[in-house]
């Protein structure tokens, strides 16, 4: 897992290559938020359905335990962004 350094970094570099919006659109309690959470969603109903469920995932422990772990990384990500987004 990157470090929270490496993180910030690339989460400075992702936001400067987007170019100049308007963040504030995407900010919780907009539709921009609300989109993403939506996103996330769906994110999550595949990786159950397709990733977890896939024969050739079952079938290999350390594909089950990575696929899991993805699963429970969208959920907490859902969660944040819900928390914040729903409050306002």
């Amino acid at each position: 897992m990157p470090a929270a350094d490496d993180s910030e970094h690339q989460r400075l570099a992702d936001l400067a290559e987007i170019g100049d919006i308007d963040l504030s659109q995407y900010a919780p309690g907009t539709f921009g938020c609300h989109e993403a959470m939506h996103t996330v969603s769906i994110m999550l109903d595949m990786t159950d359905d397709l990733l977890l469920q896939h024969p050739a995932i079952l079938a290999n422990p350390d594909f089950y335990r990575l696929a899991g772990e993805v699963h429970e990384a969208l959920f907490a990500l859902y969660q944040a962004i819900g928390e914040k987004h729903l409050a306002e």
